[in-house]
């Protein structure tokens, strides 16, 4: 039939040439074994030409065979349900937005990168592992199967050099480097499905195929090639991948080393025949490499035009032989990219690509670094189209780690080494701050001080602290069982938690992995304020014990499933979570995203005795200066109560009663109830914990501002409610209309010990909490004043720590207070 036909300036074409605009039986066995190039408008006629024959069993090949042929660039196989011979995929949607679920028969298949055996695994390859597995975790979560796949590549020029360097075969050398991996992904709780190694059988069997099918499509040729050439890289470098650096020309942009010119005879693939076909596909498919960014950046690749590449290597006999000259080796790319469809192949089944096929392939998301990105975003699509093989659903590249924002390297001496990083703060953490501490598509970097404050405030306040707060008081209420109780349908945090599981869900499906975190601790910050606001502890003082366990079991189900939105990320603490609520291991094990909603928690069950689901994380020598301190504060306060009692604490000069120290500020946020107040976590340096405090500078200092600063604290004011939050402690601040925070010294810690110069030791009461006691501040805030070198003075003495004097940062002559 002529209907539909495309116009004849735009014909359409197979990958070999041959015209396809009337599409008959010669034709359709063309696109059979090679690849439609399809433009607007003229894929109908074909595909109603493959339905008919293939309803007619006039031209009936295999299965695998079909759905390959008729796999066009824009369209994964499940798009064609109709032309299967297995059963029906679900259809996409057309124009639809590219989202990561598979079809229902098959798995959702996901891959990092085949990472280079040449050395120790680091940090820059546990990062997309981490995220692999958590979007594999949320798949699973979501009751589908998944199949994570990750390796090694272990083939190429640089392993063949290290190994003969280190008087070793090469097969011994990664051998030692793969266990290594697969011990530090066993550290990270890394549950991945296949580990495919270049060197497995399976998978020389599958590079044989595809190096042959895309032989016969005439794509292969030699020649005799000069270039420069990265060692790092693997490859020959376009003049786009070099750059000067300090006077040396040619340097490798990635690896920063110059790249000589090497000249070889070896067989290339012709890239630039699919210029065209790759044109379509990013015109096609605009989402088909993430973040947006990075798709604009392979257009503009593509945009200027492909060059053929080099496939094999006759310098070196370590890897894959070329089928048709055993004088080379097939190298790197036709080598290691193969791996995600060689990984499919399950035991005992035959190594073929139609098993391939069968298996899972093509995969849903790769998941790679923007290093590799122009190997995976246009060589490896061209290489499948011409061995007939579907292309991936997706590839999202993420961006490089750097650590204190400098490039990590051996030469700088800041490698980052993530088998260290677990050992000392545990695998949650880690896997906790990789992901969702980090914006997973962009750059990210490591500052080990922003690594334990924000797991502290996210993990140890934020949701081991709520938990905590909610369990002690049940357990002392309430008994061990929990009690007969349904929420209302219109309580608050029912309503939180309506909002924030979807959107929990959408920022997985998008790889936002911070996204992901946000909405589940969205829903611990409401359950903190909810406690606040209902303050539960008063309610027993009334006597109102059923209304306050109420308060706290609907506390205690938010808790619970912020714990299952966490799962995916974190599970050794949202198990951890479970388990205090009563849960055994067998209903953990059952976990799914259907847990994600309101049920209340099951009558009669009985709660854990109450442990911490997380430990606050210490910096390096923290604990050490801590446990310090915590001597010298034992012994000065010996040595006050023994001054007191000598000299009668009244004689004693006021601003010595005072207990004034340093401390830091794990977090602030607004106070619900009254926009003029903060209530911030502070650290002092205590074996209990942060200290909460409420401080009227919101009127004065930004919210952001007040995030991990230093400040001077008084410790030992009676403790007063604030709007509903018990305040133990004040900050302290200069000025009226405009305010400062007091600073602490440069080297200045938390629980530092604050006092005025010449003035020996402060002999602090231990609380200030009567009338006449409360005077003596009343009479010291007088007192304190800032001078003209911005220093904060008492009656003329300065305020100072064992690490210098305190400071403002440009009010002169302001009271203090």
């Amino acid at each position: 039939s002529s209907r539909g036909r495309p116009n004849k300036t735009s014909p359409t074409r197979c990958c070999c040439g041959r015209d396809l605009t009337s599409a008959g039986l010669s034709e359709f066995r063309c696109i059979l074994s090679h690849r439609l190039m399809p433009r607007p408008g003229c894929l109908v006629p074909v595909l109603l030409a493959a339905q008919t024959m293939t309803l007619t069993h006039a031209f009936l090949p295999a299965a695998p065979m079909l759905r390959r042929a008729l796999n066009p660039l824009s369209l994964s196989r499940r798009a064609l349900p109709v032309l299967s011979c297995s059963s029906p995929r679900r259809s996409a949607a057309p124009n639809a937005r590219w989202s990561m679920t598979s079809a229902k028969d098959k798995p959702f298949v996901l891959t990092t990168p085949l990472y280079y055996a040449n050395g120790p695994p680091h940090m820059g390859s546990a990062y997309p592992t981490m995220a692999a597995d958590v979007v594999a975790s949320f798949q699973r979560l979501k009751g589908n199967e998944a199949t994570f796949i990750t390796g090694s590549d272990e083939h190429g020029e640089k392993i063949a050099t290290t190994a003969t360097e280190k008087g070793m075969e090469p097969k011994v050398f990664v051998d030692g480097i793969v266990s290594e991996f697969e011990a530090l992904w066993q550290q990270l709780s890394i549950n991945y499905d296949s580990f495919i190694r270049t060197t497995d059988e399976k998978h020389a069997a599958i590079v044989k195929e595809f190096f042959q099918r895309v032989w016969d499509k005439g794509d292969i040729y030699k020649k005799d090639y000069s270039g420069h050439y990265c060692v790092g890289c693997e490859a020959y470098l376009a003049d786009d991948e070099m750059e000067t650096i300090d006077g040396v020309e040619h340097c490798c942009k990635i690896h920063r080393k110059e790249a000589p010119i090497r000249q070889e005879e070896n067989y290339f693939f012709r890239l630039s025949k699919y210029q065209e076909a790759l044109e379509d596909l990013y015109k096609q498919n605009p989402e088909f490499v993430q973040p947006s960014f990075r798709y604009n950046e392979v257009k503009g690749w593509v945009d200027s035009g492909v060059p053929d590449f080099s496939i094999s290597r006759a310098t070196i006999q370590w890897g894959i032989p070329v089928p048709q000259d055993k004088d080379q080796v097939i190298y790197v790319w036709f080598d290691a990219l193969l791996g995600y469809i060689s990984a499919l192949i399950k035991e005992g089944k035959e190594a073929t690509l139609d098993e391939a096929i069968d298996s899972g392939w093509p995969c849903d998301v790769h998941i790679i670094g923007k290093d590799i990105l122009r190997f995976h975003a246009v060589y490896w699509p061209a290489m499948l189209l011409s061995a007939d093989m579907p292309l991936p659903s997706k590839i999202y590249s993420h961006g490089f780690l750097t650590k204190d924002g400098l490039k990590m390297g051996k030469s700088l001496g800041n490698v980052l080494e993530p088998s260290d990083l677990v050992n000392q703060y545990g695998a949650d953490a880690v896997r906790w701050y990789f992901t969702k501490g980090l914006d997973f598509g962009g750059d990210g970097d490591f500052s080990e001080e922003r690594f334990v404050f924000t797991v502290n405030a996210d993990l140890a306040n934020d949701v081991g602290n709520l938990l905590n707060r909610c369990l002690k008081p049940l357990l002392k209420n309430n008994g061990e069982a929990f009690p007969d109780y349904q929420t209302p349908d219109d309580h608050p945090l029912r309503a939180v938690v309506k909002e924030m599981v979807p959107k929990c869900a959408a920022a997985y499906e998008d790889l936002d992995f911070r996204g992901a975190g946000e909405a589940a601790l969205e829903i611990a910050r409401a359950g903190n304020k909810y406690m606040d606001d209902s303050a539960p502890w008063a309610l027993f003082k009334e006597g109102k014990t059923e209304e306050g366990c109420q308060v706290l079991l609907s506390i205690l189900e938010a808790t619970r499933i912020c714990s299952v939105l966490m799962s995916p990320i974190v599970p050794g603490v949202s198990k951890k979570v479970y388990a205090q609520l009563g849960f055994s291991d067998a209903e953990w094990d059952k976990l799914s995203w259907d847990d994600a909603v309101w049920r209340d928690l099951p009558v009669g069950q009985k709660l854990a005795d109450p442990m911490p689901i997380f430990n606050r994380l210490e910096l390096p020598g923290e604990a050490e200066d801590r446990a310090k301190k915590l001597e010298e504060q034992k012994a000065a306060k010996a040595k006050q109560k023994a001054a007191a009692k000598k000299n009668n604490q009244a004689d004693v000069e006021d601003v010595l009663r005072v207990e004034m120290r340093v401390g830091k500020i794990l977090s602030a946020e607004k106070h619900p109830d009254a926009d003029s107040l903060y209530v911030e976590q502070i650290d002092l340096g205590e074996e209990s914990g942060p200290r909460t405090i409420v401080s009227g500078l919101a009127n004065f200092i930004p919210l952001d501002e007040m995030q991990g600063r230093m400040v001077a604290v008084v410790c030992n004011l009676k403790p007063a409610k604030m709007r509903g939050i018990e305040s133990a402690g004040m900050v302290l601040a200069a000025g009226t209309e405009t305010v400062e925070l007091v600073e602490p010294p440069e080297g200045a810690k938390p629980g530092d010990v604050i006092s005025v110069e010449g003035m020996g030791e402060p002999t602090p009461d231990e609380l200030l909490k009567s009338k006449g006691q409360m005077k003596v501040w009343d009479r010291v805030s007088e007192k304190l004043l800032t001078n003209d070198g911005l220093g904060v003075e008492y009656d003329g003495k300065a305020l100072k720590t064992e690490a210098g004097a305190l400071s403002v940062k440009s009010l002169k002559g302001a009271i203090v207070k």
